[in-house]
């Protein structure tokens, strides 16, 4: 699902505003059009195409939903914005590759803090959604994580996609397993991703990293004794005394 938002206006000591928007299901298969209409932060009355009419949300929205709906000018006018608003900015974005992204490009990271300590940093980083409204959870063994959660607010790749880091500061025991889950309108379900610390990246960076530093100080130590061997040969077939000078023919 799809929404295009437009709003306005702020005058001194309150605050006017509108939005447009623009809901869709299966491409245009499905449309829904809502005008609505806030003062100082409250929804007062608002249009929806599914009912075709305007809607009190509060006593003081109640007499402009009267007299609009009253007015069939106005009624024609906000019931054709399906075809002549909707469609046709969805034809736009569609051309210009901004519908149908989704955000399921997930990756899962752990980084290690220091060694004396169990803490550590889980980060779930999501990338190429649009809209930017999203919503990450973090899970251990099933259980939602809050109170250690941080996230960075999404970030403009610059192509009408965003990105966005949730992290997770936790210990690890083994066996645990840490879920990321996504909430986005352009998913139909949350999309989850499992990370188990026996098996992960981080695991095997770790050793391989461990591996590596083994080899180089294998291959050095051979260099060194290769170096110093020779020396010693050196020593031998040129013996030279204490007290010996080299002095000119």
């Amino acid at each position: 699902m799809t929404s295009h938002l437009f709003s306005s206006t702020e005058v001194r000591d309150f605050v006017a505003a509108v939005t447009s928007e623009c809901h869709y299901l299966n491409g245009t298969q499905r449309v829904q059009y809502l005008d609505r209409y806030f003062y100082n932060q409250e929804e007062l009355v608002y249009f929806d195409s599914d009912k075709g009419y305007f809607i009190a949300k509060t006593e003081f929205g109640k007499p402009d939903a009267d007299y609009w709906n009253n007015n069939k000018e106005i009624i024609e006018d906000e019931r054709s914005s399906v075809e002549t608003f909707c469609k046709y900015e969805y034809e736009i974005d569609t051309a210009e590759g901004i519908t149908n992204r989704r955000a399921i490009k997930i990756s899962l990271m752990n980084q290690y803090e220091e060694s004396h300590t169990k803490q550590h940093m889980l980060i779930c980083y999501v990338f190429g959604f649009y809209p930017s409204e999203i919503e990450v959870k973090w899970y251990r063994n099933s259980q939602e994580e809050t109170e250690l959660v941080q996230s960075t607010e999404p970030y403009h790749n610059g192509d009408w996609s965003y990105q966005i880091l949730v992290m997770l500061e936790t210990e690890i025991q083994k066996g645990d397993t840490f879920t990321c889950e996504v909430h986005h309108r352009s998913l139909k379900a949350p999309h989850r991703v499992d990370w188990h610390p026996q098996s992960s990246d981080a695991a095997k960076n770790k050793m391989a990293t461990g591996i590596v530093g083994f080899v180089l100080g294998a291959v050095f130590f051979v260099v060194g004794l290769v170096i110093y061997m020779r020396g010693r040969k050196g020593q031998t077939s040129f013996p030279l005394q204490q007290n010996e000078r080299f002095l000119p023919q």
